[in-house]
């Protein structure tokens, strides 16, 4: 009877083991539930990554050069030269999604505070520089509502690199005479706060925005979103595809790597950035149930995954080699796939012709 007894227990473990089964022997079925799964492991583990990411460099800035300025040295200019780099890094990582909180006020959007690049491809250098002697030069107060009063062109990345990482005199960029400049105008210190903290309050705008009120809704961005209830009505993926396919038309059309951080000598790292980004959304994590890599090769699109692969490849060694001809043909390849390629295998229209120079 025992034996009886423990064979039936054996055959319902087996019926119910095959009945339930585990979320990896699971069958991928391309539709609605998984499309909509899939938008919300990217918004989750990409896009809040990056807003968060990003609100925690600008902190971490904003901390390094009080930090220097208390106590000014090589090693803590160095310090905060170095958050900078890893905030611009970050910053092509967010930049990628250029909506919502980013980019939701026809006038003053936070981006345009944060890059004066990204509106239309002007190089602020000359302003910026014309700025920080007359404000060095000025016995205006240097408060935080002076800084937030600012035109965009004054602020941001730009202002915070070339206070950084040259002099205001002869802008040389030797550690030394940075150091000693620092030292000897006080003022300077007064102006690489006050442009840290403005930088700071955008990006908590942008990750306040995500995660907990979204201009005058008493809910997060990251809920309108994935409830697909914009402002303007958008299609979620749509909006995010575009997103991509924008900035990739950007970093094509307005040569990013030869007329970005060309003082910090930066520019190679932050697009190294960019392309991590877009690489890690599509791909998703390898032990998601789904990501929008797996859903196109599900739908019979494995060939579209595979010259997407294949372009994020070519833009890898195109830094490698530091080649900007080449980056740019990569990086137009990749604008194509998100214009064709990715929309047709998750089944998405763009409905748009979009040149980000226009």
């Amino acid at each position: 009877m025992k034996h009886v007894f423990s064979a039936a227990l054996i055959f319902a473990f087996l019926i119910l083991s095959a009945c339930g089964g585990s979320k990896s022997n699971t069958p991928l079925v391309v539709n609605q539930d998984t499309i909509s799964n899939a938008l919300r492991l990217a918004v989750d583990n990409s896009i809040l990554v990056a807003v968060t990411g990003f609100e925690a460099q600008a902190s971490g800035l904003s901390t390094k050069a009080a930090t220097f300025c208390e106590a000014p040295a090589t090693a803590t200019l160095s310090a905060a030269q170095q958050q900078w780099a890893l905030l611009v890094e970050q910053w092509y990582r967010l930049e990628a999604y250029k909506f919502g909180p980013l980019d939701d006020d026809i006038v003053f959007p936070a981006y345009n505070y944060i890059d004066s690049y990204r509106l239309r491809g002007t190089d602020y250098t000359a302003t910026v520089r014309t700025e920080i002697k007359a404000m060095m030069n000025s016995s205006e107060s240097l408060t935080e509502a002076y800084f937030d009063n600012k035109n965009f062109n004054q602020v941001g990345l730009l202002a915070l690199e070339v206070t950084l990482f040259e002099t205001a005199d002869t802008q040389s960029q030797q550690p030394t005479d940075i150091l000693n400049e620092f030292t000897s105008a006080p003022r300077k210190c007064e102006i690489l706060k006050g442009l840290s903290l403005q930088l700071l309050k955008r990006a908590r705008y942008v990750e306040e925005g995500w995660n907990q009120q979204h201009k005058n809704s008493d809910e997060p961005y990251r809920e309108l979103f994935l409830s697909n209830r914009l402002d303007d009505g958008a299609e979620p993926l749509t909006q995010l595809l575009a997103s991509i396919q924008e900035h990739l038309d950007y970093l094509q059309q307005r040569n990013v790597v030869t007329n970005t951080s060309r003082i910090s000598g930066h520019a190679w790292r932050a697009v190294t950035a960019s392309i991590d980004e877009i690489e890690s959304l599509l791909k998703g994590d390898d032990d998601a149930e789904t990501s929008f890599f797996k859903l196109m090769r599900k739908s019979g699109f494995a060939t579209s995954v595979d010259t997407v692969e294949s372009n994020i490849q070519m833009a890898r060694d195109s830094i490698t080699l530091q080649d900007p001809v080449q980056f740019e043909i990569a990086v137009a390849q990749l604008d194509g796939n998100f214009k064709r390629e990715i929309p047709n295998g998750l089944e998405v229209e763009l409905g748009i012709n979009f040149t980000d120079g226009d």
